[in-house]
């Protein structure tokens, strides 16, 4: 009787630690890697949605505001997404670049966040967004805005300081240590900094300034795609306007971020194909320049080949929008992350 006890108890022990070590377990996520995008928040929406703001109803339409995207993340964490790096989702083999499986805990769902148009422009400073990321002097990342004349340092008002406290207060949002990609453009610099080459004034100590943050914000899990140097609508410009986009995001971007794989069309608008089935010239500059995967604009799930007449592989994948007007008509798409109507901030926004 007492070997059957022993028995049976270290097969229960047997069972126990199997399922607490299979609770912790990576296993190999099959389903397609979801990618949602937004824009930079609206930091202080009393300003953002004021009437006398000539970017009021852009961003009522293209932004969401902080509390907004607090309950986002909230609702993501909730139904079990945890974040993933795009650039563990592709691979290049030989000359074709191809889906790569990524793994994640058991119970869990693989997530790509990523954030357009991270770079402060001119125009929209004192409208309602942040003025730019800094490290803070605990060496901590914020943001920085100039409010009635003082300097307000935030840690709760933008989605990288956002979700570096929520990564704090839930380790397993971010298992193997993923942030979101970060779209720039180079026009008028990047995360607040004036580093383009036309401001001849201050532009190399902006240049360090921006060095150290984009150093701090890789060695927190975050990384940099191109979202173009201009953000010109694509089809706009000719094959040589192109390359020369091309060449200032070369020239100018990627000496402060590296070299990214990864190209995100402005305004979702492609051209990978000319009407023959060929590689555009447009797209053969981005190939020649070293990005790999590229990244439209879709509310369904796409993360495949482009189809195309000649056998191309050119690997594409769509990004769910998260702005005012997905959550206003409260979009189908979005409802396995969140629900748009509990997330959409009537108090704050105008209405239409």
């Amino acid at each position: 009787m007492k070997k059957i006890l022993s028995v049976l108890f270290i097969l229960m022990l047997v069972l126990l630690c199997s399922i607490f070590y299979g609770a912790n377990q990576d296993y190999e996520y099959t389903t397609t890697v979801e990618h949602l995008f937004t824009h930079c928040l609206l930091a202080y929406p009393s300003l953002a949605f004021s009437s006398d703001n000539p970017m009021r109803l852009d961003y009522n339409q293209d932004c969401i505001t902080k509390d907004e995207f607090q309950k986002i993340l909230d609702s993501l964490y909730k139904n079990d997404f945890c974040l993933v790096s795009l650039y563990d989702t592709f691979e290049k083999q030989g000359d074709i670049v191809v889906k790569k499986p990524v793994k994640v805990p058991i119970g869990k769902k693989a997530l790509v966040l990523s954030f357009d148009d991270v770079n402060y422009d001119h125009k929209k400073m004192g409208l309602g967004m942040v003025d730019k990321i800094i490290i803070d002097s605990s060496g901590n990342l914020a943001t920085s805005t100039i409010v009635k004349g003082k300097e307000d340092i935030s840690y709760s008002n933008e989605f990288i300081p956002m979700i570096e406290n929520f990564v704090k207060k839930h380790p397993d949002f971010s298992p193997y240590g993923a942030k979101g990609t970060i779209n720039i453009t180079g026009y008028d610099g990047i995360l607040g900094y004036r580093t383009q080459s036309k401001n001849t004034e201050t532009r190399q100590q902006e240049l360090e300034k921006a060095k150290k943050v984009v150093a701090k914000l890789k060695e927190n899990g975050w990384n940099f795609a191109s979202h173009s140097y201009g953000h010109y609508h694509m089809k706009n410009l000719t094959d040589q306007q192109f390359l020369e986009e091309v060449t200032l995001w070369e020239n100018e971007v990627e000496p402060l971020v590296g070299e990214t794989k990864v190209y995100v069309y402005p305004y979702g608008e492609w051209q990978v194909f000319d009407n023959y089935g060929n590689i555009s010239k447009k797209h053969q500059y981005l190939i020649d320049a070293g990005f790999e995967i590229f990244c439209g604009v879709g509310m369904k799930t796409f993360f495949s080949y482009l189809p195309n007449k000649n056998n191309h592989k050119v690997l594409f994948m769509d990004r769910k929008v998260i702005d005012g007007n997905t959550l206003r008509r409260k979009d189908a798409n979005l409802y396995p992350f969140f629900d748009p109507a509990n997330v959409y901030d009537y108090s704050v926004r105008p209405s239409v």
